[in-house]
């Protein structure tokens, strides 16, 4: 199969390079990087799929990049616009033309996170802040746009990457004999990056389109709690850790945010098990197999 990938550089696209890339006989992968085209202008983006399409079609666009930083996207509304919504609906509409499938990646942070309850595909969605809006808004432009796109939302992301997510920094800190201060209110589920690998490849292989959730079982975390599992795991795994401390503190009282942060955003992943597409295993066993390869 042949893959147009974006955002290879992010620790998403960075796990669907890695796993589909050289040395797999099941995949092709080309990546769009931001040399090729800037996502912030999407009226160029269609002249650079078209040249692409012209040298090696492919068989479906997989599209991780984001503009994702919350302040970012608080103060350059308008680029989140065009790098959420605008661009993707510029990839959806050339997929939809050139009968190739569309796979956008989206985010829990489409919720407003009122109510304690783990979300499913259909349950309401209500962002509370503009990356969220504008994520949310990028779905539904997606989905207008192709009718076979597939719309996977992702939460609190860990696997090998360049930059470093809140399990590598909590571990790393923890190492260096550091205190640390984590939101102990604020709940999602901690995901593997090569898991949503797995059952993205699961979704292409059928005739499935819509909103899936692709994320671990398990139960919900905090920052807090993430943390205090990942070391518990960690010194299992014979990770030299002395005592640690880990201070719970409150949503409210993070004065150092400057957008809101929904507190509940939790997401099973109905559709896979209702599809019979796979039965994903608990955030804390793939939390073991990124231990050992980290």
């Amino acid at each position: 199969m042949r893959i147009l990938l974006t955002g290879s550089t992010g620790r998403l696209g960075g796990a669907f390079l890695s796993l589909w890339g050289e040395g797999n006989s099941r995949f092709e992968v080309k990546t769009l990087t931001r040399a090729d085209a800037d996502l912030a202008k999407p009226a160029e983006l269609r002249t650079v799929l078209t040249s692409i399409w012209q040298r090696q079609p492919f068989d479906a666009l997989i599209n991780p990049a984001a503009m994702s930083g919350l302040e970012q996207c608080l103060d350059f509304p308008d680029t989140a616009q065009k790098v959420n919504v605008e661009s993707p609906r510029v990839m959806a509409e050339f997929c939809q033309e050139m009968g190739a499938r569309m796979v956008h990646f989206s985010t829990d942070y489409v919720f407003g996170g009122e109510v304690p309850a783990r979300l499913c595909e259909e349950d309401t969605t209500g962002a509370v802040n503009e990356y969220g809006r504008t994520k949310r808004a990028g779905e539904l432009a997606v989905m207008a746009a192709s009718a076979k796109a597939l719309v996977c939302r992702v939460s609190w992301l860990f696997g090998p990457a360049t930059a470093k997510s809140h399990f590598d920094h909590v571990l790393e800190r923890a190492l260096a004999g550091e205190s640390q201060n984590l939101i102990n209110d604020k709940f999602s589920m901690p995901t593997f990056t090569h898991d949503v690998v797995e059952w993205t490849e699961a979704l292409l292989k059928n005739d499935t389109s819509g909103i899936y959730h692709l994320c671990n079982s398990g139960e919900p975390e905090s920052w807090h709690s993430y943390a205090e599992k990942v070391l518990r795991l960690a010194r299992q795994h014979g990770y030299p850790l002395g005592e640690v401390n880990l201070v719970g503190s409150s949503l409210k009282d993070a004065g150092f945010f400057r957008e809101k942060r929904p507190a509940y955003t939790s997401m099973l992943p109905q559709r896979l098990h209702s599809d019979g597409l796979a039965a994903p295993r608990n955030w804390l066993e793939a939390a073991e197999v990124y231990l050992k390869i980290r």
